[in-house]
């Protein structure tokens, strides 16, 4: 019988654990489309070795590209110096272009790990999907059945050996009630209050990036004082980050979300003037979706499609998180919906805003 009974908590609720605990030995693979907690386990796991004396012997970075798995073995076999943990951050790891050969010599090296070594694995919105073939393959990569044994992709090997000997942790993006509590939490920890409603106001207005939401908040705790914040003192002090705000409005909508998409407009309080820049934005957002398949389907990582299209890479891997939702004839249709209903408002007086939650609806309602 299992040590959980019937029900084996998560592997998020399991790293929280061991965090907890200190026991934090083995493999880790985090991935995923939030990148701020992600950073956050991974700098506690960095610092079992940086916070020794001598951090540049007992922390070490193995670059997957450039050297062999040989390589890797002979790093294990170092001692901590000093200290009683060693940390080895793999980067660099290409999912779909593990083969079935490395992905066994890893699996054999993380069963022998000794207990004071922990292993990082690290991957960026957009470079792994959670498909156990890894991020999506060119497709001319596609028919393993044709490639030599030892060049068929072995990511699936890999993924069960880290979760044989540590954990595989997806980072989703935090959303409604965690996020109002998690930025709530963020006020309380540096001693300030805030009026009901604020954490959820600042969600709507602010954007739930939380790399973003947290340099918002230090603003208001430095702005306002002693004195409990309010929503009006959100929208004096803080930028309007439409960017973010419409990147989670395409987002519900590619996810057939209607709810959330209207709950999201409905915090940005739309008037006849905010209208046409809404259009611009969900407009721009899905044709980067669009550029984005485009360049993870030939196999590109999004640090590889950002530098292509000189695209900040926030911006690509948030738009990467979509696209397990969605397809080609998708992004297509939104497109020439919000082209026709943009025209339509420039030619003809009506209620704007109206118009604009029927455009959400059609889209969110594509293929029902």
């Amino acid at each position: 019988m299992s040590f959980y009974g019937n029900k084996k908590p998560s592997s998020m609720e399991e790293l929280k654990k061991r965090v907890k605990e200190n026991k934090l030995s083995g493999v880790y693979l985090f991935w995923g489309a939030e990148e701020y907690t992600k950073d956050f386990y991974a700098d506690k796991l960095r610092k079992l070795a940086q916070a020794s004396p001598v951090p540049e012997f007992n922390y070490e970075i193995f670059d997957a590209e450039t050297r062999s798995v040989g390589d890797f073995e002979e790093a294990t076999f170092a001692l901590p110096y000093l200290w009683e943990n060693r940390v080895i951050e793999i980067r660099n790891l290409k999912p779909k272009k593990i083969y079935a050969a490395e992905a066994e010599e890893y699996a054999r090296i993380f069963e022998t790990l000794p207990d004071y070594l922990t292993v990082l694995i690290l991957l960026r919105a957009g470079d792994y999907n959670g498909s156990k073939a890894g991020s999506d393959a060119p497709k001319e990569e596609k028919n393993e059945e044709d490639k030599p044994e030892e060049k068929k992709n072995g990511f699936k090997t890999f993924l069960a050996a880290v979760e044989a000997n540590g954990l595989s942790v997806e980072f989703e993006p935090e959303k409604g009630e965690k996020l109002c509590n998690w930025i709530a939490r963020h006020f309380a920890s540096r001693g300030v209050k805030t009026a009901p409603g604020v954490p959820a106001f600042m969600a709507s207005y602010c954007g739930t990036d939380m790399y973003t939401l947290q340099g918002e908040i230090q603003k208001l705790c430095d702005a306002c004082g002693g004195k409990a914040v309010t929503e009006q003192d959100v929208r004096t002090y803080c930028s309007a980050n439409e960017n973010h705000v419409f990147f989670d409005v395409a987002n519900c909508m590619v996810r057939g979300d209607l709810p959330g998409a209207r709950r999201i407009l409905a915090g940005l309080k739309m008037t006849p003037e905010a209208v046409p820049m809404a259009m611009g934005f969900l407009a721009s957002n899905y044709r980067l979706m669009l550029l984005v398949k485009a360049g993870m389907d030939m196999g590109k990582s999004v640090a590889q499609i950002a530098a292509d299209h000189k695209i900040t890479t926030w911006k690509v891997s948030k738009a990467a998180s979509s696209l397990g939702y969605t397809d080609y004839a998708a992004l297509q249709y939104a497109i020439t919906e919000i082209a026709e209903a943009d025209a339509k408002m420039k030619t003809r007086r009506g209620n704007t805003a109206a118009a604009l939650e029927t455009l959400v609806y059609r889209i969110c309602m594509y293929g029902k």
